[in-house]
């Protein structure tokens, strides 16, 4: 405020007001003494004039340093802001989300298999009527538990077609490894579709198998298009390896076996490594007799309808590296049911010296002929890997 201001007015107004009363006693009285009336009372009016003006000030100076002394000398005194003013920021409303359902992981069955592949005869295949096969599964185990040689193969429903209902395992299989179960069926006479079910069973008589629900079959499905009979030549002994029944003395084995088969087991190389060095470009069957002393593996095949000029070849030797090999190979045969006769023995060492096999089959033409492919442990049976190269009926 301006105190100046206010203080001139106020004079002003107090001398205008002296001059009004000198001007109304000069005219009623007109002479000395009111003259001197006057003068005293604007000295009266001066001197209150100055008091009340000095009294104004004096208190609105007081006011005025009051209100620019902090009441807090030890407070720092806050400064109005300058900045602009924004919009206030309103903090988003919380909302009430739901937690995600807490997953419980489903607990893995003592015992559940996982179908690999079909190691033999695929979904379809035309099998001949009459004819016997080894039909081959590859399977998982994906449980908890090991399976055990007290497990076993088992039929479950639908098309038997001649196979043993129980087959035992042939070694034990842990969690997370595989193995190849086998069955030897033989195909019905009558044409049509033939397809049988299957799953694995445990010491107790609990049957298991594949799937979400680990209680799915495993199957195997066949065509039979033509009549029985003997199969004709030419006739590859590996390609169809496991249309034979593979045994040792007392027991069927898989086919495909394990190299960790204590029975023995027969074993498809695509390219084999022999005992003389390098790679052969020819099919082998990898044999190994039973893991005992002359111990034995033998593959029996189905009868095959014998051409004149056919001819039984094969090379027969060791693998490489298999240096304590020492084995005897054997071909027979039996033709049309009749007695089992030896076309050949040979013994096998690792001496890196190949053997080589050519028989004239002509004396048994138009005859339905069953051989048997046969390797003995010569005592020993540690380091037997002995092969059948490329073994065939040719013409």
């Amino acid at each position: 405020m301006n105190y100046k201001k206010i203080i001139f007015i106020s004079i002003a107004i107090l001398v205008l007001t002296g001059t009004a009363c000198n001007m109304s006693a000069g005219s009623l009285v007109g002479n000395q003494p009111a003259a001197a009336y006057t003068q005293a009372a604007k000295t009266i009016v001066a001197q209150l004039t100055y008091s009340v003006v000095e009294t104004f000030v004096a208190q609105k100076t007081q006011e005025a340093n009051l209100a620019l002394t902090p009441q807090n000398p030890s407070a720092t005194p806050t400064l109005a802001s300058t900045a602009t003013p924004t919009a206030t920021q309103v903090p988003p409303t919380a909302t009430n989300t739901p937690l995600p359902p807490t997953f419980t992981p489903r607990p893995v069955p003592c015992d559940w298999a996982q179908y690999v592949t079909d190691v033999t005869i695929e979904d379809g295949d035309v099998i001949p009527a009459g004819q016997g096969f080894y039909k081959t599964w590859r399977l998982k185990n994906i449980g908890t538990c090991t399976w055990t040689t007290d497990y076993d193969l088992v039929f479950s429903y639908g098309d038997r077609m001649s196979g043993a209902k129980v087959i035992p395992l042939t070694y034990d299989v842990a969690p997370g490894h595989t193995i190849d179960v086998a069955v030897y069926l033989t195909a019905p006479d009558t044409k049509g579709e033939y397809k049988g079910y299957w799953k694995l069973q445990d010491e107790s008589g609990n049957t298991f198998g594949i799937g979400n629900d680990y209680d799915t079959e495993f199957w195997v499905d066949i065509q039979v298009k033509h009549a029985a009979g003997p199969y004709d030549t030419p006739f590859d002994f590996v390609a169809n390896y496991c249309l034979g029944q593979w045994s040792n003395d007392t027991h069927v084995l898989p086919c495909p076996g394990s190299s960790a088969s204590l029975g023995g087991f027969v074993i498809k190389l695509k390219n084999p490594n022999l005992e003389k060095g390098g790679i052969d470009n020819e099919p082998a069957l990898w044999v190994h007799p039973e893991f005992i002393k002359n111990g034995s593996i033998i593959g029996e095949y189905p009868a095959i309808l014998i051409q004149d000029g056919d001819y039984f070849v094969s090379t027969l030797g060791c693998l490489k590296d298999a240096t304590g090999c020492n084995v005897v190979f054997d071909l027979s045969y039996s033709a049309d049911d009749g007695p089992v006769t030896s076309l050949g023995t040979w013994t096998e060492t690792y001496d890196k010296v190949l053997t080589h096999v050519n028989i004239d089959l002509s004396p048994l033409k138009g005859k339905s002929v069953v051989f048997y492919l046969t390797v003995d442990a010569n005592g020993t049976y540690k380091g037997d890997d002995a092969f059948w190269l490329a073994p065939a009926i040719n013409n």
